[in-house]
């Protein structure tokens, strides 16, 4: 199998490059040869090769293997499409599970993952940054969260506009994804376990904590939408009057989905209830904020739903300050994405609860994952493992209580002295004990607990 690789120049070439990198058909690859000779004048030698090694089999998929809208992607394509094969290398060259978040994609390390995927990822991350530098890459940097500075206001990484040192070089701590890096792929280091919110009542918590905090109508239809259809903040703060209009049922919007590049490809379904508040905000409380005076129904379809005091798109940092400070009301620290997980979490106990058929609750699971728009179906076992600890948990808070129950019960007929004539079922086991016959199957019993 070919593959890219570098050599430098021999002695005596008289050449620009003291070192060139060929693609499998032993043609000079420029990017990566001009990505070196940058690189070069910045970090030592041993980690530029180190990089180079990272990209090469990288740039060799690239070519054959990657696909974006049915074609292979090229190095200096949309940023969209670079990201998409980047995504799909990780997981199908690197074996990492890959997990969209807001403005950015996780990184999950499995036990078979590469051990070259933080170089890798730096590695990528510098390469565009030198393409951008040197003019030969038209696009912002795909290894980039562009959303970054909205929802941390820009605070500097580390090693600012340089990439990130390779950990073998023992001049950095890695980067731990909780700290405030602008990449756009951030490697989690766990496997990836959703968050599994049981609190069935935490949506009235929520609405009843912002009343008393007297929030925006806004802020309280955002945050049904955030609870009534489980999709991402980023995705709801997207949405316009015309994602409304696109759909035949009048409690759907259509709706943008993490990596589908801005293309309504989903909807979101609201309650009754929710619509009356939405349409109430767009023709009451967002007009004082708007430039147009319209209502909902006269709007353009490119407008925004959500707009903030001054007439701009609503950020999502502008939310989250507003958010932290009505959760605060009811004493938890609750991150607006959990809400996600709430909603599938209910979504399939109601499955359960609802479905007589094994067959029903397979072909209600399919529709649930077909509108979350997962791009592994395997997310759902997940919560499903939860969902059957919580079910035993269920059924055994009601044993426990049938138990006291029983208790209860038998005390009073004690006292009455009416055990024998109310408790056949007992008197019988009682019996059978007695008389010798229930030792054997006994024994068994209590065997098979041993073992």
């Amino acid at each position: 199998m070919g593959s890219y690789f570098h050599q430098y120049c021999p002695k005596g070439t008289v050449s620009k490059y003291r070192l060139i990198v060929f693609d499998d058909e032993k043609k000079p690859f420029i990017p990566l040869t001009e990505y070196y000779h940058h690189q070069i004048t910045r970090i030592g030698e041993s980690s530029v090769i180190a990089y180079l090694n990272a990209l090469e089999p990288f740039f060799y998929w690239l070519k054959h293997k990657s696909q974006y809208q049915g074609r292979l992607v090229q190095w200096n394509d949309e940023a969209a499409a670079v990201q998409v094969a980047v995504r799909d290398y990780l997981i199908s060259k690197m074996e990492c599970k890959v997990r969209g978040r807001d403005g950015y994609e996780g990184i999950y390390l499995t036990s078979k993952s590469s051990k070259t995927v933080n170089l890798f990822l730096a590695a990528a991350k510098g390469f565009y940054k030198s393409m951008i530098y040197l003019k030969l890459y038209a696009h912002n940097n795909p290894l980039v969260d562009i959303h970054f500075e909205d929802r941390f206001g820009g605070q500097p990484g580390v090693r600012v506009d340089r990439p990130k040192m390779p950990q073998a070089a023992g001049t950095e701590d890695p980067i731990s994804h909780r700290k405030q890096t602008d990449s756009y792929f951030k490697v989690i280091n766990d496997e990836w376990v959703p968050e599994i919110i049981g609190d069935w009542d935490l949506p009235y918590r929520i609405y009843n904590a912002g009343e008393a905090s007297n929030w925006s109508l806004r802020d309280e239809v955002i945050s049904r939408f955030l609870f009534e259809t489980g999709a991402r903040i980023s995705e709801i703060l997207d949405l316009t009057v015309g994602d409304y209009r696109k759909r035949s049922d009048i409690h759907e919007l259509a709706a943008m989905n993490k990596g589908s590049f801005k293309r309504r490809i989903k909807f979101v379904r609201i309650s009754p209830e929710t619509l009356k508040l939405l349409i109430k905000y767009v023709n009451t409380e967002r007009r004082l904020s708007s430039s147009s005076q319209m209502k909902f129904q006269d709007l353009p379809d490119d407008e925004s739903l959500f707009l903030s005091s001054r007439g701009t798109d609503y950020t999502y940092t502008a939310f989250y300050w507003n958010w932290s400070k009505f959760t605060k009301q009811v004493g938890i620290k609750l991150n607006p994405h959990k809400a996600r997980h709430w909603f599938v979490t209910s979504m399939l106990r109601g499955i359960y609860e609802t479905s007589e058929t094994a067959g029903q609750i397979e072909d209600k699971k399919k529709q649930l994952i077909e509108y979350m728009k997962w791009r592994d179906p395997e997310t759902l076992s997940i919560y499903e493992h939860y969902y059957d600890e919580q079910k035993f948990r269920d059924l055994h808070e009601r044993l426990q209580e049938n138990y006291l129950k029983r208790e209860k019960e038998f005390k009073n007929k004690a006292k009455k002295k009416q055990v024998i004539n109310q408790e056949p079922s007992v008197i019988s086991d009682l019996k059978l004990l007695n008389e010798g016959r229930a030792e054997d199957w006994l024994s068994e019993f209590y065997e098979g607990m041993d073992s």
